[in-house]
């Protein structure tokens, strides 16, 4: 059983293969979406899930084009295939290929750590913290301009105070902090 359970793409076109890795991935505590055995429906999940399991050939179709999906939206996947490495383009050569019949076991190992991957350089970016800057600002201001000035001002504060001084080790502790005193000071000014 998983700590942290995901909401895993289950794409496998083969009924049976796609019961019994689904029956697995509920054993371990993680979520099963899917499986579809259709390419393009599985498309229209990506949005709804934080990995995926993919089978290279399903019916007429490969998988490289919902692969793409992922790697675009920074979703890790593993391939779960019949098929020989060669038949994968070099774009995908960093991912996890597994032969079938695999159980489910060291693939979720591998999805679970490049998830908890993703999410620890994504806790740190400065985007992530500008987002939830503006996501705080929103309860505190009464439109979105307002909000986005405030976050603003906050944004040309630091950068000015942090010109000739050592990094920040906690950015999101110190951007808030900055953030509540900008309000606290000069709220009203960021008005419209």
């Amino acid at each position: 059983m998983t700590n942290n359970s995901l909401r895993i793409l289950v794409v496998e076109d083969d009924f049976f293969a796609a019961q019994r890795l689904a029956n697995e991935i509920r054993a371990h505590g993680d979520h099963v979406v899917g499986p579809f055995a259709d390419v393009h429906e599985a498309i229209h999940r990506v949005g709804l899930v934080q990995a995926a399991i993919l089978d290279i050939r399903v019916q007429d179709e490969n998988s490289f084009q919902l692969a793409d999906s992922l790697t675009h939206v920074g979703i890790p996947f593993v391939f779960l295939t019949g098929y020989d490495r060669c038949v994968i383009p070099p774009r995908f050569s960093g991912r996890g290929v597994y032969t079938k019949p695999s159980c489910a076991a060291p693939l979720l190992d591998s999805l679970h750590r490049e998830h908890a991957r993703i999410a620890h350089r994504q806790e740190d970016s400065l985007e992530t913290v500008v987002i939830e800057m503006l996501h705080r600002a929103r309860g505190m201001m009464p439109d979105e301009a307002s909000v986005e000035r405030l976050v603003e001002a906050v944004l040309l504060r630091a950068i000015h105070e942090q010109a000739d001084a050592p990094p920040i080790e906690d950015l999101h502790g110190w951007l808030f902090h900055m953030l509540e005193i900008e309000y606290q000071e000069r709220g009203k000014t960021h008005l419209q």
